[in-house]
């Protein structure tokens, strides 16, 4: 697939006018002839292709402030949608589920008359992060900010969203520990914890059974959420905090995905020089 981004690439700025304007046809000829010279131009390095078909008018640092303008406009879209009444328990793709082991023990609690319980803690779980969401932009846009995309034109050719896949994982643990305050503040507000207790002494018998199970635990181990659930329960605070950050950088991916691929949403010089030039 790399490779034949690169070929894209190549094919897309030969083709593009927006991206020679202030170029003479000898002087277009002339990147042509030097790119020539390679003999393995497959074994380029999107910066070395750069730089040799437009002669440095994308350069690594103007496509670093693109991604970060992308993001930006993402992290403000995300904290607005997110942010609004329903903004997680709306969306199927945000929604914060009942956690373990509740959600193994649902029906029986239900069929128990234990309903209205579940859904009043599930409802204040979402409420808490669309609570939050709005407050952690401050947060998001500093972190962007201090990135420094040592791998910028490698990241431009990639499918999906990769700008925001590199965001999130260069920043996700420090994130957190900033978000989590935020959250659990909110969480206080939405009564988070009083219907996670009253939900708990209803299931409690059942909790200890099966956070003991070793085989719900081994697995729990091998997807690297068995820090959510301790022996005495669920651990909201991260449990919320992650779903939290998850969904608005799932927002984020959606619109840097839609600036990447739309001309529409690529509101600025930078963005269409950028993004509108070299994405087949």
């Amino acid at each position: 697939m790399f490779k034949t981004k690169k070929t894209l690439l190549v094919t897309a700025i030969l083709g593009g006018s927006l991206l020679f304007q202030g170029f003479g046809f000898n002087d277009m000829f002339d990147k042509v002839k030097d790119f020539s010279k390679f003999s393995k131009p497959g074994d380029l390095t999107p910066k070395e292709i750069m730089e040799t078909m437009t002669g440095g008018v994308l350069s690594t640092d103007m496509i670093t402030k693109a991604f970060k303008e992308a993001l930006k406009i993402g992290v403000e879209k995300a904290v607005d949608t997110l942010g609004q009444e329903g903004g997680f328990l709306d969306n199927p793709a945000t929604r914060i589920p009942l956690p373990a082991p509740f959600s193994t023990m649902e029906t029986g609690i239900r069929a128990a008359g234990g309903g209205k319980m579940i859904d009043d803690f599930v409802r204040s779980m979402n409420r808490a992060a669309a609570k939050a969401a709005p407050q952690t932009a401050g947060i998001f846009v500093a972190s962007i900010d201090k990135m420094s995309f040592n791998d910028a034109a490698d990241i431009l050719m990639m499918d999906g969203s990769p700008a925001t896949d590199y965001f999130a994982e260069h920043t996700r643990v420090e994130l957190k520990e900033l978000i989590r305050p935020l959250v659990i503040e909110a969480m206080k507000e939405n009564n988070v914890y009083k219907y996670y207790n009253a939900l708990s002494k209803v299931a409690n018998p059942g909790i200890k059974l099966f956070a003991k199970g070793a085989n719900f635990m081994g697995m729990a181990e091998k997807l690297h959420m068995d820090k959510f659930v301790p022996e005495k329960g669920v651990n909201l605070d991260d449990y919320i905090t992650q779903y939290t950050i998850d969904g608005i950088f799932l927002m984020i991916g959606m619109q840097e995905r839609l600036i990447r691929t739309n001309p529409v949403h690529q509101t600025s010089a930078r963005l269409r020089k950028v993004f509108g030039s070299v994405m087949p």
